[in-house]
Formats: structure tokens, sequence, C-alpha cells
């Protein structure tokens, strides 16, 4: 490659669209259900991917009841300083355990992944050793 500005403004754009990527998770706002995988959001600046586990705590003396839910595990976008952190809520006497669980990359808390900033990374580092290996 002859044209170093050429390169530098190609480098500068795939960067950018790699650095300006957000990460991609699915949702399962409403609660578990079989359309999840089908609901995909944008996470905001400062989140995750991952999965809450909400499970109830049964007080002493109370006896489970079959009906009741016993537990959800849905995957959602979560906030970084909340990964892997445990909360405790009560709800109409009933106390509930939340583990918030991180993962890392776009759609990582679902079956299938997507590679687009990998191949954004991968593609600057060819451009910048076209560029640079002609010189040596």
């Amino acid at each position: 490659m002859k044209n170093p500005q050429l390169v530098g403004i190609l480098l500068c754009t795939v960067l950018g669209v790699a650095l300006g990527h957000r990460t991609r998770c699915y949702d399962c706002s409403g609660g578990p259900s079989n359309s999840c995988k089908q609901t995909v959001i944008t996470c905001g600046e400062g989140e995750r991917c991952g999965f809450l586990d909400r499970k109830p705590q049964l007080n002493p003396g109370q006896v489970k009841q079959p009906s009741m839910v016993l537990s959800q595990h849905h995957p959602a976008c979560v906030a970084t300083h909340h990964c892997n952190q445990v909360d405790i809520e009560s709800v109409g006497g009933v106390t509930f355990t939340t583990h918030k669980n991180c993962c890392f990359g776009d759609l990582c808390n679902g079956a299938v992944a997507s590679s687009m900033t990998p191949l954004c990374i991968l593609a600057a580092a060819v451009t910048t050793l076209v560029w640079l290996l002609p010189g040596l």
C-alpha cells in the first residue's frame, strides 16, 4: 500500500465501528417464556448481558406450596457494577433472592453469538500489519 493516509482513515473507521459497538442481549424482562430467544435488545452504556436467577426463600416453618413458582431464570441486560451480586427483597411477605450473573460478548446469554466485534478487531490488525510490513 503506497498511500498511508488512506490506510490510516480505513484503520480509524474500522476501530470506530469496533469501539462504538454496543452489546446486544436476549431479554425476558416480562419473565421466562418461549419467545425470549426472539427478543434482542441493545444494552446501554455500562451494561453487559447476563442472567437473573430469582428464587423465593422459605421462612422457618413455612410450607412449600406446589402451585408457587419456585424459581425464575431469564436473560437480561445487567449493569456492570451489579454483576455477580445477590439482592434480597421482600414482596407481599415473601423474601426473594436474585442472583445477577454476567457474561461477555454479543448474545452470550443465549445459544447464538455474534462475531461482529472480533471481526472488526481482526480487520484492524490485518490492516495495520499490511501497512507496517512493507516498511521493514
